[in-house]
């Protein structure tokens, strides 16, 4: 069970529509992330599949029944917050049952899902404790665990580990990656995190300013991104762009490297960074004048302007002996994206 599926959402506050005609079904069990820059809608919309909002239009549906008109306590999701919300005065055991208890649940049933919730999260031992005698990784194992213990039909996550620092953030982002797996409960988890998305999700869903742009798997975002949008979000450093004219079937690059086009006119030819490299000989390529290099060890990161101005980076591994002033010739390893004068994607001939 779990399976939420959303037709024609909108959503409006006073005279402003900011989720526009949205359509999406998460299958079951399915971990779903919501990602997007910030104010493009997407804890607005999960707000609005927790019911703790109301479309102004549409329908949502959970597990064929519409609940769009049904309260968020009769909906059978659990959210965690960014926030963790816990109760400052109860210990984590009364954060965890206090739910239950609401529903006049047997307290042996309580003690059972507080026991294995507690053993999944290894939060045993913090059972006496009250939230502020907790680190915030703990805390946010309390916050999940919460939400464990009711069984959900699915899980609501908004940004729940954008409080903690980047180490913490890893471990936890692996945690709930295993939790998942172990639960195989339907979850849908909004970040403005890439790297969370990129590494948790079945699909994501890319939103803009209340659209969705694309949904896909991670790679299949990264390798195949429909539009400049897409392509420009998805991926560190961001991707290369370069605006062009094409005539006869190529396009050429600042520098003189020549990039096959599937038509003539203006097109941009995106490069991620990763694809660049140095050029070992004296044909064509991309070309310009180094302007920062970031030696990060195994790998080094080079911001350049091409001789044409474009900015443009490239991620070269290990530590070639480049400095800021030094002319930089690049080529690529393969073939580029192309995007026409609409920001669509083009696919090569």
């Amino acid at each position: 069970m779990g399976r939420i599926v959303l037709k024609g959402i909108t959503k409006s506050f006073g005279n402003a529509e900011v989720i526009h005609g949205i359509d999406l079904e998460i299958g079951e069990g399915e971990l779903v992330v919501f990602v997007g820059p910030s104010g493009c809608g997407k804890s607005t919309l999960l707000r609005l599949i927790a019911g703790l909002d109301r479309p102004t239009s549409g329908r949502i549906e959970i597990d064929g029944e519409d609940v769009t008109r049904v309260s968020a306590a009769d909906r059978g999701l659990a959210m965690v917050f960014q926030s963790y919300a816990l109760y400052p005065h109860m210990t984590v055991r009364q954060n965890l049952s206090f739910g239950l208890e609401n529903t006049r649940m047997p307290k042996s049933e309580i003690a059972s899902r507080i026991d294995e919730a507690g053993r999944m999260l290894e939060i045993g031992d913090l059972m006496e404790r009250r939230p502020t005698q907790l680190s915030g990784g703990q805390r946010q194992r309390v916050a999940i665990g919460r939400a464990i213990v009711r069984n959900p039909t699915a899980f609501l996550l908004d940004e729940p580990l954008s409080n903690l620092d980047a180490e913490l953030r890893g471990t936890m982002r692996a945690e709930l990656a295993q939790l998942h797996e172990r639960l195989a409960t339907t979850m849908i988890y909004v970040t403005h995190d890439q790297v969370e998305a990129m590494t948790l999700a079945d699909r994501i869903v890319v939103l803009r300013k209340g659209m969705v742009e694309q949904v896909d798997t991670p790679l299949g975002l990264y390798n195949q991104p429909q539009n400049l949008f897409v392509a420009g979000f998805i991926g560190s450093p961001n991707m290369n762009f370069f605006r062009i004219r094409a005539t006869g079937g190529s396009a050429e690059l600042p520098g003189g490297l020549k990039v096959p086009v599937p038509c003539d006119g203006e097109v941009t030819i995106g490069i991620r960074p990763q694809n660049l490299k140095l050029a070992v000989d004296d044909a064509p390529a991309l070309e310009g004048e180094i302007r920062l290099v970031e030696a990060l060890g195994a790998e080094t990161v080079i911001h350049a302007d091409a001789v044409d101005g474009t900015p443009m980076v490239t991620v070269l591994s290990g530590q070639p002996a480049l400095g800021a002033g030094q002319r930089i010739r690049l080529t690529f390893d393969e073939l580029p994206h192309l995007f026409g004068t609409d920001g669509m994607r083009l696919n090569p001939h």
